[in-house]
């Protein structure tokens, strides 16, 4: 009795052994956190009543938000901010203050934040306000990892079905694009980054044109490493974010696989504002440091 035991246990160990050989042994995946992060252009002609359904609806699903078109609001949002336990920035002048950035307290800490002046066409008649990109540097708590989150809002009226439109806010657009390729490429090193704001560029248009200075080309229509939008990775969702047009994005650094650290996973667009855009959120996946 004793010898068939050991003959079939002999027997087992070398199944095994054989198995082995032939199926690799499946790597144990990543330990990673997730968070959400979000980007909505609250419109500046709303009443007080419906921008703080906006701005409640959008925090609402996002742990980390760029709004666009704030300043004439920013005391209220300092105010927000503080009681619902969010970082708060939007840096003077007032045309940077219109691009804030929110993060919450229990999932990040602040450790640098920026603002970098692009251009300004100011002049006779109606023309839009100088243009800032701001950014800060967080650190994601359940990672350890530094996360750079970018936001800016370019020039309205640049873009016809993908082509530019001669005039001089829509030179202002592409030396902001280009701006925020280099900003990321260079806090890209320090930390992963994300990018969200109103590009006031359609992206089907834009990918269908290929205009050498619009987002697609800028960011997206060359090798990795660069930036990747929410619509590059999972397609244009429902039917627009202004109206039929996708113009409000979520960027995130994309490096080669060996390299990546952060990953987007999915997003979505947030309906029911008051705005007359709608929100995006996108999700994010992070690989914890061990």
């Amino acid at each position: 009795m004793q010898r068939r035991k050991l003959r079939l246990a002999l027997a087992l160990a070398g199944a095994t052994t054989l198995l082995a050989t032939i199926v690799p042994a499946t790597p144990a995946a990543a330990a990673n956190a997730t968070f959400q992060a979000g980007t909505l252009n609250i419109y500046n002609g709303l009443t007080q009543a419906q921008f703080v359904n906006d701005l409640e609806l959008i925090t609402s699903k996002a742990d980390l938000v760029g709004l666009n078109e704030v300043n004439a609001r920013k005391d209220f949002l300092q105010t927000w901010a503080a009681n619902n336990g969010w970082w708060f920035y939007a840096p003077g002048p007032s045309q940077a203050e219109n691009e804030a950035l929110l993060a919450k307290k229990s999932m990040f800490d602040v450790l640098d934040k920026g603002s970098d002046f692009i251009c300004d066409t100011n002049g006779p008649g109606d023309v839009p306000p100088a243009r800032y990109n701001n950014w800060v540097k967080y650190r994601h708590k359940a990672s350890g990892r530094v996360v750079f989150h970018l936001n800016f809002h370019a020039n309205a009226s640049i873009e016809d079905n993908g082509h530019p439109v001669d005039i001089p806010r829509t030179q202002c657009a592409e030396q902001q694009f280009q701006a925020i390729k280099d900003l990321a490429g260079r806090k890209k090193d320090e930390g992963q980054v994300i990018v969200s704001g109103d590009l006031n560029v359609d992206f089907s248009a834009d990918r269908a044109v290929g205009y050498a200075k619009f987002p697609w080309q800028v960011f997206e229509a060359n090798q990795l490493p660069n930036l990747r939008s929410i619509y590059n990775l999972y397609g244009e969702k429902g039917t627009g974010t202004h109206g039929n047009r996708h113009i409000d994005y979520i960027y995130f650094w994309k490096r080669v696989e060996d390299f990546q650290l952060m990953w987007m996973t999915d997003y979505r667009i947030i309906t029911g504002t008051n705005s007359d855009h709608n929100g995006v959120v996108a999700d994010f996946a992070i690989d914890i440091i061990t």
